[in-house]
């Protein structure tokens, strides 16, 4: 196995790497980096390229890479759907994300019922989730986009997931969870019929599943959706959709123990199904499986483990504790995604934080 990072920045929190291989052959990362410890995306928005196969990256503001495209927020660069139709229109789709407001703005924003929490770093601004789904499109290499929101009512909060996928027929299909107004959440998928002209909220499942769900069709019309529970029973969960993602069965667990992160699936040239995640057990890291027979059942007693060397909280989860009080901050790692290489060889990124408590996006070149 070979270890790249790909960027870290000392003293931020860089996490939640997405990784997309463009037309060309080059690889392409958009990262959240932070001056304090975040899940909500706010910070930079960076965006990495690699002609080498994930040897060497470089940051890039390039305007036709995806991950550059028009966007309101980091937040909403990152939980979206990107693709260059065939008549060469930009379509991006996904969610708002959390929004920052002036404090003075947090009562009027109980009011419309959504979720507040404090702004980490500075008292006179707070966080809110936000209500709202978007698509929008351009025709001009974009330069002007023609957007539409989409409020969504009687939720606390709503959020996309960027495990997004187009099946063979050209259903888009976004992975979505909502809070409700009791604090409970309902998974659906952000789906489009019509080449991204339109998008339908379509119901997935209530708790426990969170958004962060990853799809793979294992034939024509025929979804594996595996996700991640919460509160976390330990195993992944498993949905099939035989109707292209109009409609899901009950989910029940997974053969995969991976308590409290996300997957990410991948079809292999061989036909084998590869299975990347975070594991936040300790010795924390990045670990995968295989199935040989399109999600039925995988082979964990085969478990490849890439990396077992994280669980250190990063120093910026320690100053946020040092400022605001609390429990002892959690280590976190994860939030991996494999793309397989001309070689047949496996590329996985992720982000991590080893001993020197700088938590950033990093990426594993290994083989089966």
């Amino acid at each position: 196995m070979k270890h790249t990072v790909i960027y870290k920045r000392d003293g931020w929190y860089t996490a939640f790497p997405q990784l997309d291989v463009l037309p060309d052959g080059r690889m392409v990362i958009g990262v959240n980096s932070s001056p304090f410890h975040d899940h909500f995306l706010i910070g930079e928005w960076k965006v990495l390229v690699s002609d080498d196969e994930g040897d060497t990256w470089s940051e890039s503001d390039d305007p036709t890479i995806p991950h550059n495209w028009d966007a309101s927020g980091v937040r909403e660069r990152y939980d979206r759907y990107t693709e260059v139709l065939a008549d060469g229109t930009y379509l991006s789709a996904g969610s708002l994300g959390w929004q920052v407001w002036p404090s003075e703005k947090g009562k009027a924003l109980e009011e419309r019922g959504l979720v507040i929490r404090e702004h980490q770093v500075d008292d006179d601004k707070l966080v809110s989730g936000w209500d709202r789904m978007f698509s929008q499109r351009s025709t001009d290499g974009g330069k002007t986009w023609d957007r539409r929101e989409y409020v969504v009512p009687a939720v606390q909060h709503i959020m996309a997931f960027p495990r997004p996928i187009k099946l063979a027929g050209g259903v888009i299909l976004i992975p979505v969870s909502a809070t409700n107004p009791d604090g409970s959440r309902r998974s659906f998928t952000w789906r489009s019929a019509d080449g991204g002209r339109t998008f339908r909220l379509v119901p997935m499942a209530p708790a426990p599943c969170t958004q962060e769900i990853s799809f793979l069709e294992v034939s024509p019309g025929r979804l594996l959706a595996l996700v991640r529970a919460e509160p976390a029973p330990g195993y992944l969960l498993e949905m099939w959709s035989d109707d292209a993602g109009l409609t899901w069965s009950h989910p029940v667990e997974s053969q995969i123990w991976t308590p409290h992160s996300p997957p990410h699936l991948l079809r292999l040239k061989d036909g084998q199904v590869l299975c990347t995640y975070g594991y936040r057990e300790p010795p924390m890291g990045i670990r995968a499986v295989l199935s040989r027979d399109d999600g039925e059942t995988w082979d964990t007693d085969n478990e490849y483990i890439l990396r077992d060397d994280g669980g250190v909280a990063s120093k910026s989860a320690r100053r946020a504790v040092s400022r605001r009080g609390g429990p002892s901050p959690l280590a976190d790692v994860g939030y991996a995604q494999s793309t397989e290489l001309t070689d047949g060889s496996i590329l996985s990124v992720y982000y991590i934080t080893l001993a020197d408590g700088v938590s950033h996006a990093a990426c594993t070149r290994w083989e089966l």
